[in-house]
C-alpha cells in the first residue's frame, strides 16, 4: 500500500526567534522528521530544489527523513512542502516550492544500508552520502559532493563544485564542471572528469584489468595506485602537471606527450623511444596502455615502491 502521506504537517516547529537571526538571514524556518518502515534492498529518489543532503545507510529497516524548510517569512513556508511516498522498500521524497522567492530545505535521510539510490538531485546545495552500499546517482548543480566508506557504483555530478571520496569501493564516476575531484577509494576503478579544476586519486586494489580514466582542461591530475592489476590508465590534461605513482613491478606500456615541459621515470624501462616532449617504451615486461597527455605541464611517473 502506498503511503504517500500527506507529509506536510511537521512533527516539530522551530521558528527562529532570534530578532538578529531574522535581519541577517531573512528566513524562518520548520524543521520536520518522518519515520517508516522501509525493508532493506530497496530504492531511494531524492529531488530537492535548493538545499543540501545527507544520505546515510544504517543496520535498520527503516527510513528516516529528517531536516528543516525555510523561507523569507511564515506565509512563504507555509507554500513549502515536504513529500515523503514510501511503498515496501521504495521510497520518494520531493521538496514542493513556488517557482520564485527564497525558498529551500535542507535534509538528512537514514536508509537502511543497501539502499540504491535511483537519483538523489539538489539545484543549490552539497550532497553527502555515507556506508551505502548499492550505488547509485547524484546530481548537484551547485554544491559539493562527498562520499563516505561506500562500497557500490556511483555517478556524480555537478555544475560547480568539488567532488570527494573517502574509504571508498566500486566503480566510480565523478563529472564536474568547476571544481576538483580527489579522495581515496579501496577498490574497483573510476572515471574522473573535470573541466576547470585537478583530480588527485589514489586507489589501493583496482578491479583486475578496469580502465582508470582521469581528463581535465584546467587542472593538474596525480593518481596513485598501491597495486597494478593489467589496468589500462588514460591520463589528461590540457593546462597542468601529470604525476602517476606505480608500483616497482608494473608491467605496462608507456605512451607520454607533453608539448612544453620534460617527461621523467623513475620506473626502468625497455623498448625505449624518447625525445624532448616524448617517452614511449615498456614498464617491465609491457602490457595495457598507459597514457598521459598534457599540453604546457611537466609528467612525471614516480615509484611507489612494493
Amino acid at each position: 500500500m502506498t503511503r504517500a502521506a500527506v507529509l506536510i504537517v511537521p512533527l516539530s516547529l522551530a521558528l527562529l526567534c532570534s530578532c538578529d537571526d531574522m535581519v541577517q538571514f531573512g528566513h524562518v524556518q520548520q524543521d520536520f522528521h518522518y519515520s517508516y518502515a522501509m525493508q532493506p534492498g530497496g530504492h531511494l529518489d531524492v529531488e530537492n530544489r535548493n538545499g543540501g543532503m545527507s544520505i546515510i545507510g544504517w543496520d535498520r529497516n527503516s527510513i528516516d527523513v529528517a531536516g528543516s524548510k525555510y523561507a523569507g517569512n511564515e506565509s512563504e513556508l507555509s507554500q513549502v512542502r515536504i513529500k515523503v511516498d514510501v511503498n515496501g522498500n521504495a521510497a520518494t521524497i520531493v521538496t514542493e516550492s513556488p517557482d520564485w522567492g527564497n525558498y529551500g530545505a535542507h535534509y538528512t535521510i537514514r536508509v537502511p544500508r543497501n539502499t540504491a539510490v535511483g537519483r538523489a538531485k539538489s539545484t543549490n546545495g552539497n550532497v553527502t552520502v555515507e556506508d551505502l552500499t548499492s550505488g547509485g546517482t547524484l546530481v548537484s548543480t551547485n554544491g559539493r559532493m562527498t562520499l563516505h566508506r561506500d562500497d557500490g557504483n556511483f555517478d556524480v555530478r555537478t555544475t560547480n563544485g568539488s567532488v570527494e571520496y573517502e574509504d571508498c569501493s566500486g566503480l566510480e564516476r565523478a563529472e564536474t564542471t568547476n571544481g576538483s575531484v580527489k579522495g581515496t577509494l579501496k577498490s574497483g576503478s573510476f572515471e574522473a572528469h573535470t573541466t576547470n579544476g585537478s583530480i588527485d586519486l589514489t586507489l589501493d586494489n583496482p578491479g583486475r584489468g578496469q580502465q582508470l580514466r582521469a581528463e581535465t582542461t584546467n587542472g593538474s591530475v596525480q593518481i596513485a595506485l598501491n597495486q597494478f592489476l593489467e589496468n589500462p590508465i588514460r591520463a589528461q590534461t590540457t593546462h597542468g602537471s601529470l604525476t602517476l605513482r606505480l608500483p616497482h613491478n608494473t608491467d605496462a606500456h608507456l605512451d607520454a606527450h607533453t608539448s612544453l615541459a620534460r617527461i621523467s621515470s623513475d620506473l626502468p624501462m625497455s623498448a625505449e623511444e624518447s625525445d624532448k616532449h616524448e617517452l614511449h617504451g615498456n614498464l617491465g615486461s609491457g602490457g595495457p596502455v598507459i597514457s598521459v597527455t598534457t599540453s604546457t605541464g611537466p609528467i612525471h611517473i614516480e615509484d611507489g615502491g612494493r
